[in-house]
């Protein structure tokens, strides 16, 4: 067994467990990762009811601060059954995608050079998408504990969740209430989350094919002779990287519209929070957070696009002409694929980059002002 595929298999149980989540996998695999989502997913259902019932029992006409925070989570929280079940439907889109994944850590190439390439940015790819990994949850987890603090020392916020079914004449029923709703945060927030995160291993492992075939394409004029085959090699990776970019694509083709939409929609009820009281530490925390997994998305859309347009520019320093007749009319087929526009896109017609991220905060901005001016 190859150092590459090695490495790869000790990431193979949080690759698994993140997959189960995005596809919402309960019915196969390890018990212990289908007890683990079954419950996230209950308790994801079970906090998005509570908050409905809350706004439902305390609304009298007005739109209080404490009702627009419960709206808020809610719609948040919707993510994840959403999301789950696009990934549900895509099931086999998702696990062809990691497939095809451990098949390109266990290929390497005859030439030591081409390998150690192919090894740098796919070990690369791993290490950024832990990273990410790692912080981001950490980030959610923060925010939660403080927005809950924020919550149970609040005088007029307090529960954005209904507990009116619990005993409410003892001081210990009330803490446990808090602590249910901290937990009921938590779980949610995190496995919502946790789902987007195969999406982000698919990617970043698409970034890093991408960038071992920026560096094939730049050693042409240096292994064109050596390897006779050497055009036909960067031939079969351009084609896997479009491969894996239809994928990709096909994969998020719901989960990314839902994520916009539902995105767009909390920026829009942040937005109003804010300019109802611009120190809520709720709405703040909120807002970091939403616009960083909306933000997270169209930056990956867009280092996907940044990436694929380089391949073009690599061909402009190949010394074509220097080429056989036979060789040239490969390197034809490979410059016309190169030149073509890939990138991520949200239910494969709105393009996800960076633009895409400034009209949805725009949109969501605009919305805010119309709405607050009507309502006062």
């Amino acid at each position: 067994m190859s150092n590459l595929l090695t490495f790869f298999n000790e990431a193979r149980p949080l690759i698994e467990l993140q997959a189960s989540f995005t596809t919402f996998r309960v019915t196969s695999g390890l018990w212990k990762n289908r007890i683990i989502i079954l419950g996230s997913m209950l308790t994801g259902l079970l906090s998005i009811l509570l908050m409905i019932k809350h706004i439902v029992m305390i609304f009298d006409g007005d739109l209080n601060i404490n009702i627009m925070m419960s709206a808020l989570a809610s719609i948040g929280f919707c993510q994840l059954p959403l999301k789950s079940m696009c990934g549900m439907i895509k099931r086999k889109i998702f696990y062809k995608s990691l497939t095809e994944i451990e098949e390109s850590f266990c290929d390497q190439e005859d030439d030591e050079e081409l390998s150690q390439i192919a090894e740098k940015h796919l070990v690369n790819g791993v290490k950024i998408w832990k990273l990410i990994t790692t912080w981001i949850i950490g980030f959610f987890r923060l925010g939660v504990t403080l927005v809950c603090l924020h919550l149970r020392f609040s005088e007029t916020d307090g529960f954005v969740m209904d507990w009116s079914f619990l005993p409410d004449n003892s001081r210990l029923w009330l803490e446990m209430a808090y602590f249910l709703q901290f937990i009921g945060i938590l779980v949610t927030s995190q496995s919502g989350i946790i789902v987007d995160m195969t999406t982000v291993f698919i990617g970043v492992q698409l970034i890093a094919t991408l960038n071992v075939l920026n560096d094939y394409i730049r050693l042409i004029n240096e292994k064109i002779k050596p390897i006779p085959n050497y055009l036909k090699t960067i031939l079969e990776h351009h084609c896997n990287v479009v491969k894996r970019m239809n994928l990709l694509n096909e994969a998020v083709y719901e989960m990314s519209f839902v994520q916009i939409v539902i995105s767009t929609l909390v920026l829009l009820v942040i937005f109003v929070l804010l300019r109802k009281d611009s120190s809520d530490i709720f709405a703040i925390i909120s807002c970091l957070g939403v616009m960083s997994q909306i933000f997270a998305l169209c930056a990956f859309g867009e280092i996907i696009k940044i990436n694929t347009e380089k391949l073009s520019e690599a061909f402009y320093e190949v010394n074509w002409y220097e080429m056989s007749v036979k060789d040239q009319k490969v390197f034809l087929i490979i410059l016309g694929m190169a030149q073509r526009k890939y990138g991520l896109k949200a239910a494969g017609m709105y393009v996800v980059d960076i633009y895409a991220f400034i009209q949805i905060v725009k949109l969501a901005f605009t919305y805010c002002a119309i709405l607050y001016t009507v309502s006062n």
